[in-house]
């Protein structure tokens, strides 16, 4: 099951619970850490001894910004899930990669995502890593030990298993190269990281203006329509987006 954190800053984060414990994703700010530390202590049946997962959709600062804060909460044993392109980017051997229509794209999806800020830790972040901005985005400094983190994949498949009761990691490169989502197939739930915006209610969604490639965004839109039918999508920023049939299918793509 999903919970979704409302209210909790730019970007959304989530909380997926199951037999095998609980997974977190996208913990965006020091504020989006201290809502789902709350959020777990005040449900029933939810512990923070039960975090085995806090992963991240891709390596923006909007989405890793807290983990760190949020990952002192929790036992020894969890651990924080990345790309494998991650491991470059903390060795310094590869670039986060830049991003096009910052005007077209950022400024407006961030006007809106604006209305779930709540208080001023919802703009705080632990570092500067995760800018994708020439001069800025060779900075990497995580505030935890890497050897708390693993990483997703082998190159080989974009689509596999990850250890969490039905769920799976399918690679949505398009608006960075690292983007990830996660899927359930028997629940029909897709959270998508910022592959959909979706910032009108009761909207539909549309593919992410603000994109490393709109030629691999559009590639992992239609290859996902192919392969998944998700009933409920979870954007990175907005609102819920649910469906009769799939619900990928009325996302507005690029013309």
């Amino acid at each position: 099951m999903v919970h979704a954190m409302l209210n909790s800053g730019f970007s959304r984060s989530y909380i997926i619970s199951g037999e095998d414990g609980l997974m977190v994703v996208d913990v965006g700010s020091i504020g989006t850490a201290e809502d789902v530390a709350a959020y777990i202590n005040n449900t029933p049946g939810m512990m923070l001894h039960d975090v085995r997962y806090i992963a991240a959709t891709h390596f923006h600062i909007d989405h890793i910004g807290g983990i760190g804060h949020f990952l002192c909460k929790c036992p020894p044993e969890t651990r924080v899930l990345f790309h494998r392109f991650v491991e470059g980017y903390l060795a310094g051997t590869r670039e986060l990669s830049l991003i096009r229509h910052w005007f077209v794209g950022l400024v407006p999806a961030s006007l809106a995502s604006a209305r779930y800020i709540r208080r001023f830790s919802h703009l705080k972040f632990e570092s500067l890593s995760g800018i994708p901005l020439p001069g800025l985005r060779n900075i990497v400094k995580l505030p935890y030990e890497h050897n708390k983190i693993g990483y997703f994949g082998d190159g080989k498949s974009v689509r596999y298993k990850i250890g969490f009761d039905d769920w799976e990691v399918i690679e949505t490169p398009g608006h960075t190269e690292d983007s990830v989502s996660f899927y359930n197939e028997s629940s029909g739930e897709l959270i998508c990281g910022d592959l959909i915006v979706n910032t009108e209610k009761n909207g539909k969604g549309k593919l992410n203006l603000f994109h490393w490639s709109r030629e691999v965004i559009t590639k992992t839109y239609r290859d996902l329509c192919n392969t998944t039918n998700p009933k409920i999508i979870y954007p990175g920023h907005g609102e819920i987006i649910t469906g009769d049939g799939n619900a990928l299918l009325t996302v507005k793509a690029f013309t």
